[in-house]
């Protein structure tokens, strides 16, 4: 490129002028040529000298120039001169010739001036093709100058980052597509890109799309079509219109034909189209929320316009699609509830895994939190069928078997199914929600009734055992043995339910906590409020030791001289019980209270936490997340107790039903329970005698169905006879790796159908809800492929004899054995690998941590070592046989590879 093409632009000037000042810096007269005159100013500034500019398009011209030089006629104009001419040096002649600077007229060279602005000697051969962009840097030298070369050699790369750089704000020479990506929603991309010559885009765009691959020659096919911000939304198209779980649908073939017009004409590849989709989904996580939202709403928009809004399910980022997969669950749920059966269960299973999977779906937001309650629910009632092996009906007789059932069953289902309330965002899931609580809460009501009906029989001759002890008989039977042995504290939870303690509890582990049960037997102690379920009555018998009514000061005294604590506390400290006004000062937690659970000396510390029963009055509007962070005083009180290394028991007085569209029904002296008159309703029975205590004396009529109140509304109630008022919790934790005589680590407590019941999905991955479309022709299966012996040919494959188990053939095999012996010490028995073994397997392969310790028996903090140790003896040459996700908190079994690895043929 030169000069004579068109005028000079004023940074083509400058740098031309500089050039020569490089090279002659006393130069007075510097003649410079172009063919046009251009809008240039009268002076300029170079080299700290000032020049001024004229335009001569005649010999005349450039001596009468010359002459009010050297006569300073113009003082304002310094002593340089800059002559911008068409003429050349023949044209001047030869005395004007030898007036100006270097005695020659300078034709404007645009590489030979790029190279003086970067002080090279040097400049990349392959350049030379790219006329328009030695114009460019040249011009755009006015934004800053130039770094200097290394080594005086200016190439390719340096050239192009610095014309991507000023021209287009792309910090890079080759940029990729997540930055192409990023530059398009710019609001200035498409005007830098319309402002670079019509020369200079094809072979931007060329040289992007090779440095940024198939997505970036996508984006800049957007860019030469118009429509730059729409790369990103575009991208986000694809991830629907080129779904795999698409291919075959017609609708979806047509939009794909469509959207070329997009990015002007060009035919997307299916691969290339994935690609670009996936690159848009990462580029939509790093966006502002503001700009990500204008991003969703642009694609979500685009779809309508290519009428595939409706299959918005397969995407995994765009809201649309989240809402369609809830819609496709919502439907699954409704026939499910229909006619429960394992394969509605399994499509439950996979659409709200296609749920989970979601971007948008977070999982920690109260709706996912619902959807896997919902799932929960699902499992439980396929579990409860009458012809179904794990069904527990019939299983529970006795009173002590329904109260234990309850904690360890009934609580769980009670904890997922009060999480549906409040429904959702979308009225089909809403409406399913309430559907499932409702058939939920039909078996819930059968067994309250049949709860009650033994409750009244057990009421006559009431014994005090672990698995079912009386509130009264914890001070004596459980608390004072255990404070002859260790400091302990008793949290006494007013009103806290057995649903919510699990709730409350569950990540007590995280918190340096192990729950522990009774060596013999080994039994999940619960508790069994006295009747009426009421706080004067139940929690005054807990802390006093024998049925009383009373309130805290009768509490105080008689938990201080139980005879009982006393014998097992210090002499001079005697137990002592804080209440609701003692906990909390200017600083949270009271001084007065920590100096307690902290003194050595103070063997026995109670504290009664009134934040469940004080919610039970409180605002129907307000959601409350039971968690130990959310609970004010909680956390002190327990991380006091687990410094000073003192025992914590939690139980207490009384639980509570939720209200859930309960109808109120006569008058009471309670919100479930009233004094016997008349003939009891339907919902209610008449307990005399034994554990009942009212100030009139002791008969009481209690409603055991969960759908009955005497008083006001209210977010909750209690003083009736239902597993959820009566059953309490009484557990005891110890800080970590701390030993109790008598005591070991209790396993993990949920039950069974609480994680999923099998691997729904393959190894590859959770697939996307796919559209209906015409089904493939089957193909027979292929035998699997026999491990290669590298030394020896094709090993043969073991298959077990019919009679004998793929475990034992597993553990018979030369290959175990082997693995056994390398792992030394370190490996676990064989029947403990058995049942690792059979647990996954009866799984489909996958289990979560916490569902493996059930389902083992095992204290959920000891799964991760155990399966370690396990990893040693099956990953044969560290090959990922057995895999542990502490991320996900997941463990898995790649059952082929077993097989593979053992040569056992895995059934």
């Amino acid at each position: 490129m030169t000069g004579a093409t068109g005028p000079l632009s004023l940074p083509q000037l400058e740098a031309q002028a500089l050039a020569v000042l490089e090279r002659a810096s006393d130069a007075k007269v510097i003649a410079i040529r172009t063919r046009t005159q251009a809008a240039w100013p009268d002076a300029i500034n170079l080299s700290g000298r000032p020049f001024r500019l004229r335009w001569c398009d005649s010999p005349l011209m450039v001596r009468e120039a010359l002459s009010a030089l050297e006569e300073g006629a113009d003082e304002q104009a310094g002593p340089g001169l800059i002559l911008l001419t068409p003429l050349s040096a023949r044209d001047l002649g030869g005395d004007v010739v030898a007036r100006l600077a270097r005695a020659q007229v300078f034709q404007p060279d645009a590489w030979g001036m790029v190279q003086q602005l970067f002080k090279a000697r040097e400049i990349d051969a392959r350049l030379g093709r790219f006329r328009w962009m030695a114009q460019l840097l040249v011009e755009r030298s006015g934004v800053g100058a130039y770094p200097p070369v290394p080594n005086g050699f200016l190439d390719m790369d340096t050239a192009w980052r610095h014309v991507l750089g000023r021209c287009l704000s792309l910090d890079a020479s080759t940029p990729d597509a997540a930055m192409l990506l990023n530059w398009s929603l710019g609001s200035d991309a498409a005007g830098y890109f319309n402002d670079l010559p019509d020369q200079a885009k094809p072979q931007v765009t060329a040289w992007l799309g090779d440095s940024a691959g198939a997505v970036g020659t996508l984006v800049m096919c957007c860019v030469m079509a118009g429509n730059t911000r729409d790369a990103v939304p575009l991208g986000l198209v694809c991830g629907v219109v080129l779904s795999a779980q698409g291919e075959g649908v017609h609708e979806l073939a047509a939009a794909a034909i469509r959207l070329e017009r997009f990015i002007g004409g060009k035919r997307i590849g299916t691969a290339e189209g994935r690609l670009w989709a996936n690159d848009a989904a990462k580029c939509l996580q790093a966006l502002t929320p503001a700009l990500r939202h204008e991003v969703i709403e642009r694609a979500e928009l685009l779809l309508r316009e290519l009428h595939v809004d409706t299959c918005a399910r397969l995407s995994d980022v765009l809201p649309l699609g989240l809402e369609q997969r809830l819609a496709l669950l919502a439907d699954a749920l409704k026939t499910f509830i229909a006619g429960p059966a394992t394969a509605q269960l399994q499509a439950i299973e996979g659409a709200a895994d296609s749920v989970t999977c979601h971007a948008h779906a977070d999982p920690a937001s109260t709706r996912m939190l619902r959807v896997k309650m919902a799932v929960r629910l699902c499992r439980w009632l396929i579990a409860e069928r009458p012809d179904s092996k794990d069904s527990s009906e019939g299983r529970a007789s006795g009173f002590a078997d329904l109260a234990q059932r309850y904690a360890r069953e009934g609580a769980f289902v009670d904890w997922a199914r009060f999480k549906l309330l409040g429904g959702d965002d979308l009225p089909g899931l809403s409406s399913a929600f309430v559907a499932l609580r409702e058939a939920a809460r039909t078996k819930a009501e059968a067994f309250n009734q049949r709860f009650a009906q033994a409750l009244q029989v057990w009421n006559r001759e009431p014994r005090a055992e672990p698995a079912c002890m009386p509130v009264e008989a914890i001070v004596e039977r459980l608390l004072a043995p255990l404070a002859k042995q260790t400091p302990v504290l008793l949290l006494v939870a007013d009103g806290l339910s057995y649903p919510i303690f699990r709730e409350l509890f569950e990540g007590l582990e995280a918190l340096g906590w192990d729950e522990q049960v009774t060596t013999s037997p080994t039994t999940l102690a619960v508790g069994i409020a006295a009747l009426p379920t009421i706080t004067e009555v139940s929690r005054s018998s807990l802390l006093s030791g024998r049925l009383v009514v009373g309130a805290a000061a009768q509490e105080k005294s008689a938990f201080a001289t139980h005879p009982a604590l006393v014998g097992a506390s210090r002499a001079g400290s005697r137990p002592v019980v804080f209440h609701k006004g003692d906990l909390a000062d200017a600083e949270g937690l009271s001084s007065t209270v920590r100096d307690a659970i902290a003194s050595p000396q103070q063997q026995v510390v109670a504290v009664v936490y009134n934040a469940v029963d004080d919610h039970l009055s409180g605002s129907n509007q307000i959601r409350v997340r039971w968690t130990i962070d959310d609970l004010r005083l909680l956390g002190p009180l327990l991380s006091e107790a687990r410094r000073a290394r003192r025992v914590v028991v939690v139980t207490a007085d009384h639980g509570h039903v939720i209200d859930d569209g309960t109808v109120q029904r006569g008058q009471g002296e309670g919100d479930r329970w009233r004094l016997p008159s008349g003939t009891p309703d339907a919902g209610e029975l008449l307990f005399e005698g034994g554990r009942v205590k009212t100030p009139s004396g002791n008969a009481v009529l209690c409603t055991w169905s969960e759908g009955v109140r005497h008083g006001a509304r209210k977010n909750g109630y209690h003083g009736g006879a239902s597993a959820q008022e009566v059953v309490v919790p009484l557990s005891v934790f110890t800080p970590r790796n701390m030993v109790l005589k008598g005591w070991q680590v209790a396993a993990a407590p949920q039950p069974d159908w609480w994680a999923p019941l099998e691997a729904p999905l393959p190894a590859g991955g959770t697939e996307t809800p796919a559209l209906p479309k015409k089904p493939p022709k089957a193909k027979p299966l292929a035998s699997p492929t026999p491990q290669i012996d590298l030394f020896g040919g094709t090993l043969p494959v073991a298959a077990p004899a019919p009679a004998v188990n793929w475990i034992d053939a597993l553990q018979a095999s030369p290959a175990y054995t082997a693995q056994k012996a390398l792992a030394a010490r370190v490996a676990p028995a064989d029947p403990d690998v058995r049942s690792l073994l059979e647990a996954l397997a009866a799984r489909g392969g996958k289990l979560s941590k916490t569902a493996l310790a059930q389902r083992l028996g095992m204290p959920a903090m000891r799964i991760s070592g155990f399966v370690n140790a396990a990893k040693r003896v099956l990953n044969v040459d560290q090959a990922a046989v057995l895999v542990l996700d502490e991320t996900a908190g997941t463990v898995e079994l790649n059952r082929e590879l077993l097989g593979r690895q053992f040569r056992v043929t895995v059934r």
